[in-house]
Order: structure tokens, then sequence, then C-alpha cells
């Protein structure tokens, strides 16, 4: 029951093994709160006080992490699809 072939699949499944370990290493990173993601954050306009924006910060790093770790289970589900895929196909090519 292959539906995709043996070059796709191996791409696929190379593809989620690096998008799995980008977005697991990016979700900690913002689960720490790295300075370096600050520009990333959905921030609105003007603050009065240091509190709301610090506020509003911490809540944007944490929804970034949260997102980026609902992407990476995604990329597990991608990941076993691909490797059954690959498993599958490579068990048709060496039948004779």
């Amino acid at each position: 029951m292959a539906f995709c072939g043996y070059k796709f699949s191996l791409c696929l499944l190379l593809i989620s093994c690096w998008g799995l370990v980008q977005l697991l290493l990016m979700g900690m990173l913002f689960y720490c709160e790295t300075p370096a993601f600050l520009e990333d954050l959905p921030l609105t306009g003007p603050y009065e006080n240091i509190g709301q924006y610090m506020n509003d910060v911490h809540h944007g790093f944490g929804t970034n992490a949260l997102n980026c770790l609902i992407a990476a289970c995604l990329y597990i589900i991608t990941l076993g699809v691909s490797g059954w895929q690959f498993y599958l196909n490579q068990k048709t090519t060496y039948q004779v």
C-alpha cells in the first residue's frame, strides 16, 4: 500500500528529521526566552508602562514555544508516515 515512491519517501524522511530538530530547538529557545527571538514576537503598538510590555513579551514567548512544539509533533507524524513508506518501498524493491 505504498502511495509515494522510494526517492520521495526518502526526501520526506530527511526533511522531517531536519524540521523536527529545528522546531524542537526553536521551541526550547522560545521557552527560555532568548533575546534573539524578541523581534519574532507578535507585539502590538506603543506601551504606557514596562509591566504591560513585559507581560506581552512573556505571553508571546510562551505562545511561540507552544506553536513550535505543536509543529514538531506534526513533523513526528510526517516522519512516521514517510518512514513507513520508505520501508514499504525498500521491501518491494528487493522482490524478484
